[in-house]
């Protein structure tokens, strides 16, 4: 088995390599609430970084964020956003060849191939699923080498690369998984440079007219208020469940309650920095929500391990209450 990772070193692939991405953009740094947010999102941000572009500028559309009865919205940058801001269009690629051949023809035509596979051959996840467990995950394809056996590409907060065994597995091409009826074609799309991105106030009038827009999309009430009304089933099923559902779960409400109202906080600075009065208040609750979301799963860490429930009251008390505040000092300012 070879695998390794790489901020881009040299090599006879299809594609480019962008340097830019040897160091991950700030949102991943290490004072970031969530580091991971989730494989989307952590994916786009670094794609964007890696092109030269502020992912920032397209996290307007977190404020539309709900609760969806078994987890709260998995936020991901719309694709009318991508292509507004940064003249990116996504589109979903046709899959009936091999992927291997897929997703060569893209990146041989400069486009970035955003593949569903397998995190067991992804070596960058190491320290979690990589030859331990099978995790759908999503990575974006820039560079590929078929001779060399050998795949760029960007997952979680960083650009890596992945060879032999594990290329022939993220590719499908091993013995087990070539040519198996039972194994779906993977969903897969392409990112596609169409136009130049928005820059300056061109930009910055473009993001805050997407804010308006994701604003008439909100929630018609408080997601958090809905959450507490079921909180009381869920607390009983984490502790009548295995440890693992337990991840499954502070995966999907917690982390994705408090990391998406962290890109709203740093989508509010980003605003300010480029001279938009903001409302700053707004930021410091959305940032709450964001602490106060991984001091709740914090707690429904303990209570799992003592086998004691704990409905965090206080904890749903300030979610609820920044989320109100949050939401009427937007309308106020952009409304």
């Amino acid at each position: 088995m070879k695998a390794s990772t790489t901020s881009g070193e040299g090599g006879g692939g299809l594609g480019t390599t962008l340097s830019a991405t040897a160091h991950p953009h700030a949102l991943h740094g290490s004072e970031a609430i969530w580091q991971e947010t989730n494989c989307y999102i952590d994916l786009w941000v670094e794609l964007l970084h890696g092109w030269g572009l502020e992912p920032r500028a397209g996290l307007a559309f977190t404020v539309a964020q709900d609760f969806e009865g078994d987890h709260f919205t998995f936020f991901k940058y719309p694709q009318m956003d991508l292509e507004t801001l940064y003249g990116i269009s996504v589109q979903e690629m046709a899959v009936y060849d091999t992927l291997q051949a897929h997703v060569t023809a893209q990146v041989e035509r400069g486009h970035t191939a955003l593949v569903e596979v397998d995190s067991f051959y992804l070596p960058d996840t190491h320290a979690t699923a990589y030859r331990r467990e099978h995790v759908k995950t999503t990575i974006a394809i820039n560079r590929i080498d078929n001779q060399a056996e050998r795949v760029w590409y960007y997952h979680s907060l960083g650009y890596h690369s992945a060879q032999g065994e594990d290329y022939r597995g993220l590719m499908r091409l091993l013995p087990e998984l070539a040519g198996n009826a039972n194994i779906l074609f993977p969903y897969a799309e392409y990112a596609k440079r169409v136009r130049p991105p928005l820059e300056s106030s061109a930009l910055v009038d473009a993001s805050v007219a997407l804010m308006r827009y994701h604003l008439a999309r909100r929630p018609a009430g408080n997601p958090v208020g809905r959450w507490r009304q079921v909180f009381g089933k869920h607390m009983d099923a984490l502790l009548a469940r295995e440890e693992a559902y337990f991840h499954l779960y502070t995966f999907n409400f917690p982390r994705q309650l408090g990391a998406n109202f962290e890109m709203l906080h740093h989508w509010l600075y980003w605003l300010s920095e480029h001279g938009h009065e903001t409302p700053l208040a707004v930021a410091d609750d959305a940032r709450t929500i964001a602490t106060e979301s991984k001091v709740l799963q914090f707690r429904l860490a303990r209570a799992v391990a003592r086998r004691r429930a704990d409905l965090c009251a206080e904890c749903l008390d300030s979610l609820e209450s920044c989320h109100d505040k949050a939401m009427a000092g937007l309308l106020s300012a952009f409304g």
